[in-house]
């Protein structure tokens, strides 16, 4: 509007002609200026207006360059430890008794010492946006022009209706396979899920070496997560867990990888043994017997099933576990004196001796049991 009253003044200020204002609507006049009190207030507003966007343009940029702080997690506090008293023997002293059984190690489980770094995600904030342009009005309107009258279109004619087909009934489809895209998209999940367990797996080793328990659990307990199946983080979560005496929680661990793979003889070792700890004798010999098929390579597991048959008064049982643990490892001195007291209990005397000699020949036995060994002897 600007542009259109400067013309109008410079026709008024040259007095022009009518020829000049042809054209021109004949209500079209200029308009009167502003008073100067006026502009000065406008000019006043808009550098108020500049001054606050300034102001809050700087706020935002405070704001959003710090993000909030990302929560630490408060390490689990691990249940108070339960003791437990198992009964007495009745058939040796109760020093000897104990040592039949190996010490529960849980450094025993070997952690790799591979690594894998993953980069740490950069925060994400949302773009300021930037002021629209202002529009700009143009000095004269555009000519319009009418679009001109297309020419009128011959009715199509009707088409000829299709001959009639044979009605077939439709054959059923056999299920096809499945796509070799599926099968590669299933393939790539995996491997993303296996990178994923080994990275936890990784940190959680790391921070066992560092002494850091609580974010031990946590990196081992999500690689197991993203693998049930990955048999190295459910080791090192498990010696973490014994290692902070945490029985309950070690014994869930335990459960739930035989329920993935049944075939760990070893996790069924460490759950009988947790299970004994408890002063449950009869859930110990159930989770053994469950699981025997798939140690028969596994000394440790027969002697620990020898041990504890012996103490449920099943010598002769006992007697055959001892045996198929020192055919896996005959140097076991401890095996050999509970194979003698298997067999002592079992009226098989001549056998017993023959057992106690091969003790006191391998040795590899504590001074306590060796004592017993020589009274049993003479």
């Amino acid at each position: 509007m600007s542009v259109i009253n400067q013309m109008l003044r410079d026709l008024d200020a040259r007095q022009a002609s009518k020829q000049e204002r042809a054209g021109l609507p004949p209500q079209l006049r200029t308009l009167p200026p502003l008073p100067e009190t006026r502009s000065k207030q406008w000019l006043l507003l808009a550098g108020g207006m500049a001054a606050g966007a300034l102001i809050a343009g700087v706020v935002a940029s405070v704001f959003w360059g710090s993000g909030p702080a990302s929560p630490t997690a408060a390490p689990v506090p691990a249940p108070p430890a339960a003791s437990f008293s198992p009964p007495p023997p009745t058939s040796m002293p109760p020093q000897v008794e104990e040592e039949m059984l190996l010490p529960f190690d849980p450094g025993a489980m070997k952690l790799s010492t591979q690594l894998m770094a993953f980069p740490e995600p950069l925060p994400v904030h949302d773009p300021v946006p930037a002021p629209a342009p202002e529009p700009v009005i143009p000095a004269t309107p555009p000519p319009i022009v009418k679009p001109k009258p297309e020419p009128a279109k011959p009715a199509p004619l009707p088409a000829a209706a299709p001959a009639p087909r044979e009605t077939r009934p439709a054959a059923t489809p056999s299920a096809p396979p499945p796509p070799a895209e599926l099968q590669i998209e299933k393939r790539s999940r995996e491997s993303r899920a296996h990178d994923q367990a080994e990275g936890e797996y990784n940190k959680g080793v790391q921070a066992v070496r560092r002494g850091d328990s609580a974010t031990a659990l946590q990196s081992l307990q999500r690689a197991l997560e993203f693998e049930p199946t990955h048999v190295k983080a459910r080791q090192a979560l498990l010696s973490v867990l014994v290692g902070s005496k945490q029985w309950t929680a070690a014994r869930q661990v335990a459960q739930t990888g035989l329920a993935v793979d049944p075939t760990q003889s070893g996790l069924a070792a460490i759950l009988a043994r947790l299970q004994f700890e408890q002063g449950d004798t009869a859930a110990a010999l159930d989770t053994l017997t469950r699981h025997a098929a798939h140690a028969t390579g596994n000394a440790d597991f027969q002697g620990l099933f020898a041990y504890l048959l012996q103490k449920q008064q099943r010598p002769a049982e006992a007697a055959q576990r001892f045996q198929a643990a020192l055919a896996l490892r005959p140097n076991e001195g401890r095996w050999w004196f509970g194979l003698g007291m298997a067999l002592e209990s079992a009226n098989r005397g001549s056998e017993a001796k023959e057992a106690y000699a091969k003790a006191r020949e391998v040795g590899n036995m504590s001074a306590d049991m060796a004592s017993v060994v020589e009274q049993k002897l003479r």
